[in-house]
């Protein structure tokens, strides 16, 4: 039905067992734009709190395809607390969550350091490395269980925001005109709001790389392989990581050896163009890994790949945009669409977790003051998620530009793993939100002057307290070739 206004006053929502005292002073109509994990993050605690999601998507149903995505404690603190913690069960069960190390090794095979896989005991029902397209039914089905209103499908994808003194939300591709009392663009990397919204140029950055990305079931033929039955134990998931001169790799087995995904970061020099995700070629990755000298161990997980199940995705990289707010401020943009993580950070869907939960407690504790709300969510996540953003760079640098033996892994161990700081994983952002909201909104009510970093909340950390070879502001050659006692060229 063409130009149909959803209109808050006609709008009707159930009361979900478990949502939260109503403390606002009207219902919000939350229009939300993009069905990622930050967008039903956001729908699903709007929703618990007594707001109206609206969640439109472009794609028709949940995506199946993929391979392994992480939450570490930060986020998925939140999500074990959805319904008495069914949800957080389910999602532990799409993946690894009884393996005890994640093992690194040599391109050759060489294990070069064990790392914990959970590094406090109270993570251990709040970190989630599992299939990201079951991850992402999870999260689907309860939020239609909550009674999200969710419409998916081409017909929903977003032409145009909308955000005029006199109306806020979106139009659709199928002439829906979706208002509301603001919207939520959690739109990804090729994120419209950032051109129409925010003004921003449609830029196209190619990080340089390009991740193989593939999941598949290991058969009984597969188990008896001589090579793949090493990472193949019924009784405890496995995870390893293999470090190759401008590549690594990642290999999962879980479900009692009956489940595998595997990446691979590889060198990619071409034009992003208009696509980002190609189906990929066995043949392709194998070449790659034979350029890296990978062991025959990873070149038998990849040729084992059913063609189906391999994705070619260029890895993208958007600098740091200075604001996240239309001038109405009444339309935010979260997630990859504000800041797009490399891989390597470890915590991009982390980082969009916590910005769907920390805009929704502030939407509840402003009572109704839309502008005042996302001003203060702004502040509250800016410079947390842009310390970490950046950290992508460096941490993909320091491990891509040194060849690893077990003697340099044994003095640079911290140059080849992720930093996993307290200050990272053990983050609270509802209680951050809880214990600055009052002293931001009175700062934003009193005008205040700055740029967003003076006015936002402290990182909560930073990576300058690391060994002086590994520190973030040294260029990566530098890095590079002081671990390995010879000059390095990038």
């Amino acid at each position: 039905m063409a130009n149909k206004s959803i209109l808050t006053e006609k709008t009707t929502i159930p009361t979900p067992t478990d949502q939260g005292n109503m403390t606002t002073d009207k219902q919000l109509t939350v229009v939300i734009a993009g069905a990622g994990f930050c967008g039903l993050t956001a729908a699903i605690e709007c929703k618990l709190k007594g707001f109206i999601p609206i969640l439109v998507e472009s794609y028709p149903t949940s995506r199946t395809q993929g391979d392994v995505l992480d939450f570490m404690h930060n986020a998925g603190r939140h999500m074990l607390a959805w319904d008495n913690g069914s949800v957080g069960k389910k999602l532990l069960e799409t993946g690894v969550h009884t393996a005890k190390t994640l093992d690194y090794y040599s391109a050759k095979g060489e294990l070069l350091y064990e790392e914990p896989w959970t590094f406090h005991d109270s993570h251990a029902h709040t970190q989630f490395a599992g299939h990201r397209g079951k991850q992402h039914q999870i999260l689907v089905d309860y939020a239609e269980k909550l009674g999200v209103d969710m419409r998916f499908g081409p017909q929903y994808s977003v032409v145009e925001y909308i955000d005029s003194d006199s109306e806020t939300g979106v139009l659709t591709k199928g002439g829906e005109k979706i208002l509301g009392s603001l919207v939520l663009a959690c739109d990804g990397p090729r994120s419209l709001a950032r051109s129409q919204v925010l003004g921003l140029p449609d830029h196209k950055v190619n990080s340089g790389y390009a991740i193989y990305r593939a999941y598949y079931d290991i058969t009984e033929e597969l188990r008896n392989n001589k090579l793949i039955s090493q990472l193949c134990n019924p009784d405890e998931d496995q995870a390893a990581m293999f470090m190759g001169k401008d590549m690594h790799a990642f290999v999962y087995t879980w479900g009692k050896a009956t489940q595998l995904a595997w990446v691979l970061t590889h060198k990619d020099e071409h034009d992003i163009g208009e696509s980002w995700s190609f189906p990929g070629k066995v043949e392709d990755a194998l070449a790659d890994l034979e350029r890296g000298g990978f062991s025959d161990f990873l070149k038998e997980v990849v040729r084992n790949t059913p063609r189906d199940r391999l994705v070619d995705y260029k890895l993208v990289w958007r600098d740091p945009i200075p604001t996240w707010l239309s001038s109405t401020k009444r339309i935010a943009v979260m997630g990859d669409a504000a800041h797009c993580h490399l891989p390597t950070s470890a915590q991009g869907a982390c980082m969009a977790v916590e910005d769907a939960v920390t805009v929704a407690r502030c939407l509840e504790l402003a009572r109704g003051e839309v502008e005042l709300a996302l001003q203060v969510f702004e502040r509250l996540r800016y410079n947390r998620s842009h310390v970490i953003h950046m950290s992508s760079l460096s941490n993909r640098d320091r491990a891509h530009l040194v060849e690893w033996t077990p003697e340099k892994a044994k003095e640079h161990y911290d140059s080849m793993t992720i930093p996993h700081d307290d200050w990272i994983i053990e983050f609270d952002c509802k209680a951050d939100a809880d214990e600055h909201f009052e002293r931001l909104a009175s700062e934003v009510k009193s005008g205040k002057t700055g740029t967003i970093q003076q006015l936002s909340v402290p990182a909560g950390g930073s990576f300058e307290d690391i060994p002086d070879h590994i520190k973030i502001d040294q260029p990566a050659v530098a890095i590079a070739s002081t671990i390995s006692n010879e000059p390095v060229r990038s």
